[in-house]
């Protein structure tokens, strides 16, 4: 079954019922993560679609941690299979979370199905539901955004659409993976950041 895409100009009654829907979710006093159900929120997507952006804005909103993969990446890149430790580590403190009862948020491109089955085996484990957010762009602002980051920006982070050509050629559609009905959440990320965010608690809400 395809993932669930909100194209977000053209979805008005959508948008005319996210008040409600969040109001539902969110209407006391207290921090938004004290009324939502435990929950993991695995982030997807190709470098410079916004995922970031996305995850942080949301955090801010829920009151929630939010666990990013490039930050540990930072820190081991000088290790063999730097990449794997990044992963390993992310997901391990994304338990930790779970196990003090608090939601979370984790950051990374989850290309690989291997990732997305971890995220699965965590939630499940902790009684919590997943939702997969996939940041998605047309081609030209997608390439606009790529070419803006100036060479050597980050010593591990795609810069131009020249080297992401190259990327997803050696991924050979490795993201193109299946992912159960009730999971994923697709996210133009073009549209404005608050309407990104209302669509992720509107889901959030739906999914309750």
């Amino acid at each position: 079954m395809p993932p669930c895409t909100l194209t977000l100009p053209t979805s008005a009654c959508l948008f005319d019922a996210m008040p409600a829907l969040s109001s539902s979710l969110f209407s006391s006093g207290e921090s938004p993560s004290i009324l939502m159900p435990l929950t993991l929120i695995a982030m997807k997507g190709h470098p410079a679609t916004g995922k970031s952006t996305v995850a942080e804005a949301l955090a801010r909103r829920l009151r929630i941690p939010l666990i990013d993969k490039d930050d540990i990446k930072d820190h081991v890149l000088d290790l063999p299979d730097a990449n794997e430790r990044a992963y390993s580590v992310m997901w391990r403190i994304v338990e930790t979370q779970l196990d003090l009862g608090l939601s979370v948020i984790a950051v990374s491109p989850l290309s690989y199905p291997e990732s997305y089955a971890r995220a699965q085996e965590i939630a499940a484990q902790h009684a919590a539901r997943l939702l997969v957010v996939e940041t998605v762009l047309d081609e030209a602002e997608w390439r606009r955004r790529l070419d803006a980051r100036q060479p050597g920006y980050s010593t591990h982070k795609i810069s131009g659409w020249a080297a992401m050509q190259e990327m997803l050629r050696r991924y050979n559609g490795c993201w193109q993976y299946p992912i159960a009905a009730e999971h994923p959440l697709q996210l133009n990320t073009a549209q404005p950041l608050d309407q990104l965010v209302d669509a992720v608690l509107a889901q959030l809400a739906i999914s309750r």
